[in-house]
């Protein structure tokens, strides 16, 4: 056998065995990037919210997952973000209580220009922006309110669609909001890729643990 063909072959062989082994570029490289670029229905953006279990460690759900209005995706008192599509919300309680809060909202856009424009408008200037090496999403920013014991933001655009989060009275911290946020935006790529969403806050705290 020619040399040059039996390189071909081995090399077809070699494919093969990964694809036996259940391994593939998607799978081995780095998800994060990935862009939402499907128009998500209401039910898909509401099973990527995180649910019990899938949040930060002492925190729970907090009557369950909502359809959000518009101008839950803009800023206070302004209207509808421009080519708002649809939204869902979830709210948690910290140890049982109702004292501190944390939220997650995921807003769907028209397209990543509308995305990226409320992402941005979200960036109130009176927060104190975090530094990060770390980027989830294609965007990410992560801030601090210092004039409420510290409570944590985080807002991250992948294509279409915006998230923020907000965790109350961390003390700085924007660890567990960083978490939250990963996790919602693996959960809609798995979505996306027509899987069950199964990551968790606790998953994505673990990788960045090993980083």
């Amino acid at each position: 056998m020619p040399r040059t063909r039996f390189i071909a072959v081995s090399l077809t062989a070699l494919a093969g065995l990964v694809a036996l082994s259940g391994c593939s570029s998607a799978d081995s490289g780095e998800e994060a990037g990935k862009p939402i670029t499907q128009q998500l229905d209401q039910g898909q953006i509401q099973q990527a919210l995180p649910g019990a279990g899938e949040v930060i460690r002492e925190w729970d759900p907090y009557e369950g997952k909502r359809v959000s209005k518009a101008d839950h995706c803009a800023l206070v008192d302004h209207p509808a973000p421009k080519g708002w599509v649809r939204a869902g919300e979830a709210w948690y309680i910290h140890n049982g209580s109702t004292d501190d809060m944390a939220d997650v909202t995921i807003c769907l856009f028209d397209g990543p220009e509308n995305a990226k424009s409320a992402y941005t408008a979200w960036q109130d200037k009176d927060l104190k922006k975090q530094d990060s090496k770390e980027t989830v999403g294609e965007d990410s920013a992560f801030f601090v309110n210092p004039d409420t014991d510290g409570t944590a933001y985080a807002f991250s655009r992948s294509g279409s669609i915006a998230i923020k989060v907000k965790v109350d009275h961390t003390g700085g911290d924007t660890t567990g909001a960083r978490d939250m946020i990963a996790a919602t935006l693996k959960r809609l790529q798995q979505v996306q890729d027509g899987k069950r969403a199964t990551a968790t806050a606790g998953d994505e705290a673990a990788k960045a643990a090993k980083k």
